[in-house]
């Protein structure tokens, strides 16, 4: 079952980017700032999570850092901040989700960012290469944590228009 996020679910979604993320996961404070925006779906399965999804309406393609400030404007561009599963068959549930959400709000493209060295980013290409995303262009230093930054990420898009 897919349902939007609730303050009550940050403990299982922390867990949850930890096993994605080789251990790493958005602070518990702003994350409970993006699930108070309301963009946040999770899915779930006998009463646990096994994936998430948080996204933000933006004007422009352009990337954001991982951890920030939830963005509570609307654009014409759906941007996926984040996402966390416990297997690559999770994704197209919750993609579909956000892209009811995207067509509804006549978004003209969505954006997705990823990198190139984790096993995360790997589950996440094939994704995109499935699915119509195209490379807009490489991003050369993503924050991906408070003035850490990584130079293997690029911004991909979906034309819906």
């Amino acid at each position: 079952m897919i349902r939007k996020a609730t303050t009550s679910d940050s403990k299982q979604i922390i867990e949850l980017e930890k096993g994605y993320y080789d251990g790493y996961s958005i602070s518990e404070g702003v994350l409970i700032e993006w699930i108070k925006n309301g963009n946040f779906f999770v899915s779930e399965e006998n009463s646990k999570l096994v994936g998430s999804i948080y996204f933000e309406f933006l004007n422009e393609i352009k990337d954001l850092p991982w951890e920030h400030e939830p963005i509570k404007e609307f654009g014409k561009y759906l941007y996926i901040s984040e996402i966390a599963i416990d297997s690559a068959g999770r994704i197209p549930a919750l993609f579909s989700e956000v892209l009811k959400v995207a067509k509804e709000n006549k978004c003209e493209a969505i954006i997705w960012l990823t990198g190139e060295g984790g096993n995360h980013d790997k589950t996440e290409q094939n994704f995109l290469k499935e699915n119509g995303f195209k490379l807009f262009r490489k991003v050369e230093n993503w924050e991906c944590s408070p003035s850490y930054f990584v130079h293997d990420h690029s911004l991909y898009l979906n034309n819906l228009k």
